[in-house]
Parts: C-alpha cells; structure tokens; sequence
C-alpha cells in the first residue's frame, strides 16, 4: 500500500490519535506502520508540535481573585431575607401539585422512552466502530484480501466452509468498480466476509454477516471518522459498505450490487 495511501487515512483519525482516543489494535496498526515509513512519523510529529504550539499559544488563565468574587456574589444572590422567607411560607398551598405533576410525569415518560431505545442505539454506534476498525485496519496492516481475484466464482466458493452464509461477489467492474478479492474478518462478535472493491485509488470493503433485523427496503447511510457508510439487510444478512469514496458513488455502488439480489420479502399481516 503507498504512502499516501495510508497517508490519507490517518489525516481522517489525526485528532483521535494524537488525542489518544483510537481503539488499541487501531492506535497499533497506526503505529505498526511510523515503524516503517519515516515519511509518516515525521508527520505525525509535526502535527504534535502544532497542537503543543496552539494550546501554549491560547492557554488563559483567570485573573487573580476572579473565582473568590464570583462565589461571593452567588452567596449574595441565593440568601434570601427572613421577610421573603416568611411571605413564600403564608403563600404556601397545595394547588402547586397541579403544576407540577404534569411535566413531571411527561419528563418519566420521557426517560422510559430513553431507556427503552438506548441499549439499541449503542449497539449500532458500536457496529459503526467495529466496521470502521476492520476497515483501516485492512488497510494500514497489507490486510487487504486473503484471496487474490476478480473471478466471481472464484471468490464465492473460497468462503464456503468459511462462514455459514453465501458471500457472493458480483462482477461491477462495467460501471468502474473492480473486484480485488475477498477476506475473512470479525463484526459483531461474529465471523464476516469481506468483499473488496475498488474505484480509482479508493478502496470498498463489503461486509457480509449474519443478522436478526428484518429486510430493508431502502439503505441507511452514516458517517464516522470520515469514511461514509452504506448499510442494508437482505434475507438475514447484513451488508455494510464502507470506504472514503464519497457518498453519492458509493451508493450508486451499493445500488449496482443490490440490483443483482433478490428482492426484499415483504411481511404479510
């Protein structure tokens, strides 16, 4: 893989490195290859230095005595004085309850509804995480394909005994998308297949794996760390593309494959 390649992938994860904020086989993959390429370590060491001149450069501080003044004034504000004490006790009365108990019973509601959606939602945002990961991290380690080829009935059968699902590769290269190969990974605490592509000097990963969510009629799209995501489930598989091609082609991608599946069942009720 070029330099600038990989090049172009750490600028989209430049803040999390240098904040430390990667997973730890990506932070490893990262620096598994500054061991190789002095080009990007250099890099990263300018980029360090830039961030360690900007915070010098706007570091603030306070002035001397401002926290003490600030308190100060709130104690003044919060006392109030015995004769308002006294004047909100006479006024006291129970018609508060009114209106009190409407918001407050929206406000459980509110929080039932949250809660109910939550561990769904963290699941997704992490399936965002893992697909992201398994993509550069088959970029930056030379991971790219286990299997060498652009034959279609080459690559289908490679998986089989592989995974327990049909990893099929269709033959987009008509429309600029030529297939590479094919690759075993790991989503979801599960194995996936991989299937890659690429167009011009971008590289799409196709991940295949098992799921329990029903057909999806039409794709979800998402973002994260820069690389656009294409996601769709078809007779209980999930397929998420993903790759730092923009997002219109890689939905006329994902578009083009999907023209070459069975269509979505549709649930009788």
């Amino acid at each position: 893989m070029s330099c600038s390649t990989v090049r172009g992938i750490l600028y989209n994860y430049i803040s999390a490195y240098v904040d430390d904020e990667l997973a730890d086989t990506d932070r490893a993959a990262v620096e598994k290859h500054f061991e190789i390429c002095a080009h990007c370590a250099n890099e990263r060491y300018e980029i360090e230095q830039m961030k360690n001149t900007l915070h010098y450069e706007f570091a603030y501080s306070s002035p001397y005595g401002l926290k003490e003044d600030i308190k100060d004034k709130i104690a003044e504000s919060a006392e109030p004085s015995e004769e308002v004490i006294l004047e909100e006790k006479s006024q006291f009365s129970w018609r508060w309850l009114n209106y009190i108990i409407p918001p407050f019973a929206t406000a459980v509601a509110a929080v039932l509804i949250v809660l109910a959606f939550l561990p769904q939602y963290q699941l997704s945002v992490m399936m965002e995480e893992e697909i992201v990961s398994a993509h550069v991290r088959s970029l930056i380690e030379d991971n790219l394909t286990h299997i060498n080829s652009s034959d279609t009935h080459q690559i289908k059968p490679w998986f089989s005994g592989k995974v327990d699902f049909a990893a099929n590769a269709k033959d987009l290269s008509k429309s600029g998308f030529d297939l590479k190969g094919g690759r075993l990974d790991y989503i979801n605490k599960q194995s996936a297949a991989s299937v890659v592509y690429q167009i011009r000097d971008h590289v799409i990963n196709l991940f295949i794996f098992p799921t329990t969510e029903d057909d999806m009629i039409d794709v979800k799209t998402f973002q994260n760390r820069g690389f656009n995501i294409v996601k769709w489930t078809n007779q209980g598989l999930e397929y998420c593309v993903i790759s730092d091609l923009n997002l219109t082609e890689l939905e006329h991608f994902a578009q083009l494959y999907r023209n070459q599946m069975p269509l979505p069942q549709s649930k009788l009720y």
